[in-house]
C-alpha cells in the first residue's frame, strides 16, 4: 500500500506529557549582559561525573483489535514487533498498541525514565488521514499478561501520560533536529507498560492509520519506541 501522508499536527511536550518536535528557542541575553568566553580550569583533585545514557527497547508490542475485545489466546495478528494504529470513528473498528518494557531500573532507586519515539523511516511506514495523533497512557500489566481490547486504557479513567501528533511538516521538522521524540518521563520501575490510540475519528471517510515496525538494537538502523535513562 502506497504511503499517505496527510497534513498531521505535531506537538511533543516534556513533563506536561507531550513531546518537543521543534528545537527549543534560543535565549537572549540583555543587551547590556556581559557574556564571558573565559574558561576557568578544574583543581586538580576535581572529578567531573561522566553520564551515559542506558537504553531499554520493548520486550514486546501488542496489536489490539476492538473487533475482538475478548481475544486472549496469543498475539493478534502474531505480531511482537509492530505498531498499528487505526480509527475511523470512535469505538467502531479502532486498532490500538500496547507496548512493554522490562529490565528497568527498580522503583525504589528513584531513577527517571524517559519514553522517547524514535520517528520511522518513511520507507518503512504507513501512515494516512487528516491527523493521526495518537494518545499514551501508562497501565500496569503484568510481563505473561495478554493484552486485549477491553484493557486498553481509553476504555477507562486512566491518565495521560502523553501525545504524539505530527503534520507534516512538523514532522520534517522533528526529523531536520535527529529524528527523535521526548514523549515523557517518570520514575522507573522495574516493568513499564504503555498503550496507545489514535485520538480523532477520520474526515473524508479516510481512517487515520499509522504502522511501522519496531526496530531494536542490534538491528540497524533503529525505530520506534525506547526508554532512556540515567542521562
Amino acid at each position: 500500500m502506497l504511503t499517505t501522508i496527510a497534513p498531521i499536527i505535531a506537538a511533543f511536550f516534556l513533563r506536561s506529557g507531550h513531546t518537543f518536535p521543534f528545537p527549543l528557542m534560543n535565549t537572549t541575553a540583555p543587551n547590556n549582559a556581559t557574556i564571558s568566553n573565559t574558561t576557568m580550569p578544574l583543581p586538580a583533585n576535581i572529578t567531573v561525573p561522566q553520564y551515559e545514557c542506558e537504553n531499554v527497547f520493548p520486550s514486546d508490542l501488542t496489536v489490539v483489535n476492538q473487533r475482538y475485545p475478548d481475544y486472549n489466546e496469543s498475539h493478534l495478528h502474531t505480531a511482537h514487533s509492530y505498531f498499528m494504529l487505526r480509527r475511523e470513528v470512535g469505538s467502531d473498528g479502532e486498532i490500538a498498541t500496547v507496548v512493554h518494557f522490562d529490565n528497568l531500573p527498580s522503583n525504589s532507586s528513584n531513577t527517571t525514565c524517559r519514553l522517547e519515539f524514535i520517528l520511522p523511516d518513511v520507507a518503512t511506514q504507513t501512515i494516512s488521514g487528516f491527523n493521526p495523533t495518537f494518545n499514551v497512557y501508562q497501565v500496569k500489566l503484568e510481563p505473561d499478561s495478554i493484552a486485549t481490547w477491553n484493557t486498553y486504557a481509553a476504555n477507562a479513567d486512566t491518565p495521560l501520560y502523553g501525545t504524539v501528533n505530527g503534520q507534516a511538516e512538523a514532522l520534517e521538522r522533528t526529523r531536520s533536529v535527529g529524528g527523535v521524540a521526548a514523549i515523557s518521563e517518570s520514575r522507573c520501575n522495574d516493568t513499564m507498560t504503555f498503550q496507545m490510540g489514535m485520538v480523532y475519528n477520520s474526515k473524508d471517510g479516510l481512517p487515520n492509520y499509522w504502522e511501522f515496525p519496531q526496530v531494536s538494537l542490534p538491528a540497524w538502523p533503529v525505530q520506534g519506541f525506547r526508554m532512556v535513562y540515567g542521562c
